[in-house]
């Protein structure tokens, strides 16, 4: 499986059997966890079969560090097993980084959310693009960037995702809402309903055209409040021509105008030159 990926390096690997005490998990797993029924077949198969491929580790010190194999090291500790057998090979961090993603990849067993965030561990540690992720992982380019598309969606989504076992299209069309409690809304009915894929994308559009409607009809407020907005001005302007006028005419007038959200508040104060009247009006 990973013969292509080690063909330059033949004099630099060796199979061997190891302790399973000498073997430590390593740091680029691209796993979040490993469901249970899956170990207890794979130590059922062990025990009936032994381990049929070897797992993939690196020299570390007195100990080897586990790239590849995690499942069959677990299973087969838990099958009472003591050593393994493993492909022993020098590797660089980003070497063990791509071996681990892309021996999961190759035997479908990582949930497209892990894959996503394998490449994304490669493009930030070790500052590849995504063309290069996509060649060493034998993927398109616009597959690499479909699963990245992903990580934008909040990590509560994400892990909701992961939680209910929804399928990678139930994801991608999560990211046509952007409203996270709108996105975090629907997978609570989706933990209390079986909603099929088509279904899913069905209530997501009809959620995206009522939030294009509100849009549209909230413009359309905005529209009609701007030109009140503007006759106010002109009415405040004409007021303030009109005071001065009777303050050159020796009346003691004052204006005062204040706008909230609530409306415009207008206050005119007007003493004659002999009485000391005040109106408000």
């Amino acid at each position: 499986m990973l013969e292509k990926l080690f063909k330059s390096r033949e004099l630099d690997r060796q199979v061997v059997k190891i302790k399973l005490d000498k073997i430590k998990y390593g740091k680029f797993q691209p796993r979040f966890n490993i469901d249970d029924q899956e170990i207890e077949e794979l130590v059922k198969s062990i025990r009936e079969v032994g381990v049929l491929q070897p797992v993939v580790v690196r020299p570390d010190g007195d100990y080897y560090e586990l790239v590849a194999g995690e499942r069959r090291v677990r299973a087969s500790m838990l099958a009472g097993l003591q050593e393994i057998s493993a492909v022993v090979c020098n590797l660089s961090d980003q070497e063990a980084a791509e071996v681990a993603l892309i021996e999961n990849i190759q035997r479908h067993n990582l949930h497209f959310l892990e894959e996503a965030e394998g490449f994304q561990n490669l493009i930030e540690h070790f500052h590849l693009t995504q063309t290069e992720v996509a060649k060493r992982m034998g993927l398109s380019q616009s597959a690499v960037a479909n699963k990245l598309r992903l990580l934008k969606l909040d990590k509560r989504v994400r892990d909701k995702l992961y939680q209910l076992k929804l399928s990678e299209r139930h994801a991608r069309a999560l990211l046509e809402l952007e409203s996270i409690d709108e996105q975090l809304q629907l997978l609570e009915k989706a933990e209390k309903e079986d909603i099929k894929v088509r279904e899913w994308e069905e209530i997501i559009r009809e959620k995206k055209e009522n939030i294009s409607r509100e849009i549209k009809r909230s413009k359309k407020q905005k529209q009609k409040i701007k030109p009140m907005i503007r006759d106010l001005r002109l009415f405040i302007n004409s007021l303030e021509k009109s005071i001065k006028v009777l303050q050159e005419a020796g009346f003691d007038v004052h204006l005062f105008h204040r706008q909230s959200e609530e409306g415009l508040r207008i206050i005119i104060d007007v003493f004659e030159k002999k009485q000391n009247e005040n109106a408000e009006l």
